[in-house]
């Protein structure tokens, strides 16, 4: 959460016109004389890329040990946060391994049925170290002065180092999960790849439409637990394509709808986490379990926002607008093709069983 609200505070780059150097011809009023530029409804495009540069004066170091300090903050109270979630557990020596394998749909593969999250969990390290990633970014370049390429590769270099520490300190609670590092270091990939190319960013998101489950909500009210992480039975993941990024559609006469629709890949596991309040028997079987895969359309919350907001409110623009980076609203996608998968037999109750 704490990455969505870094995203939403400093997604939007300010635009102004540079300033003229010495002995240049630059003519201050020339873009106000030139023709009118349609506008974009994306937030990452500027009128003129010539003038997509900040308003803001020179970085100052003072900016730049905010910026650092903030985000060393929220890496500590990460840290404190999965301790309290995962880790009031006993440890043992270091293990790994046992997790299943790169042939992701096969039975005992990373996404696999038998899996104790049914690959959910997978799907959910790779969007942690994503969001993470592309949080810490804005804020370092955004806030901190520091160029889009240093913000980028220290954004998501202290994003996968805090999850692979996350996996080995697995490594003494439960097990180092090798596939778990791999999704990690997916989404640190895709971070990166939003962040330095406009055109990726405009095209492509990677969120997860989520609805608290019963049984968390129960846990949560019962006991306070924090492990909202795998709750994956109230989780979606979906990869969407933005149809307002294809700006041929977008710009045909009739084609304003794109920009509120997305074309999405959707996975899912239900019944596998969180586990139910007794042990499985005979007479009391444990929760329905299944895994579902399916393509459909999704509404793009961030096209929605921009288009009802633009000059009226640009804060809530803008915070809407990074939220809407890596979340989806709950119930606005319809599945248009899938495909619903049971495990057979007993499921581990935990990774790496």
């Amino acid at each position: 959460m704490t990455a969505v609200l870094l995203i939403a505070w400093l997604r939007l780059p300010a635009v102004a016109g540079p300033l003229p150097s010495a002995g240049s011809s630059y003519d201050p009023d020339a873009t106000a004389r030139s023709p009118a530029t349609p506008e974009s409804p994306w937030i990452d495009l500027a009128p003129s890329k010539v003038l997509a540069i900040r308003a803001e004066p020179a970085p100052t170091s003072r900016r730049k040990l905010a910026a650092s300090l903030t985000l060393a903050g929220v890496y500590v109270g990460f840290m404190g946060w999965t301790y309290l979630a995962w880790y009031r557990v006993p440890t043992h020596p270091f293990a790994a391994g046992g997790d299943g394998n790169w042939k992701l749909w096969s039975e005992e593969g990373w996404f696999g049925k038998q899996r104790y999250a049914g690959g959910a969990d997978k799907w959910g390290h790779a969007w942690a170290t994503m969001g993470l990633a592309r949080g810490g970014t804005e804020l370092l370049y955004q806030a901190g002065g520091y160029s889009r390429l240093t913000s980028a590769i220290v954004g998501t270099t202290l994003s996968e180092l805090l999850f692979l520490g996350v996996e080995i300190k697995d490594g003494f609670a439960y097990r180092f999960s090798y596939g778990d590092f791999a999704f990690n270091t997916l989404g640190a990939a895709w971070a990166f790849a939003s962040s330095m190319s406009p055109q990726f960013d405009e095209l492509f998101d990677f969120r997860v439409q989520y609805a608290p489950s019963a049984r968390y909500r129960e846990k949560f009210r019962d006991d306070g637990d924090l492990d909202i992480a795998e709750d994956y039975s109230g989780q979606t993941y979906l990869v969407s394509l933005h149809l307002g990024g294809i700006r041929a559609l977008r710009d045909a006469r009739w084609g304003g709808w794109s920009r509120f629709v997305d074309v999405s890949f959707g996975f899912e596991s239900r019944g596998y986490k969180p586990d139910p309040p007794y042990k499985p028997t005979p007479e009391m079987p444990d929760y329905a379990k299944s895994q579902t895969t399916f393509i459909g359309l999704s509404l793009n919350a961030q096209g929605l926002f921009d288009y009802l907001l633009r000059g009226r409110s640009e804060p809530a623009r803008k915070i809407l607008h990074g939220t809407f980076e890596v979340w989806s609203l709950p119930y606005t996608t319809l599945p248009l093709a899938s495909r619903s998968v049971a495990p057979i037999g007993d499921v581990p109750d935990e990774p790496n069983n």
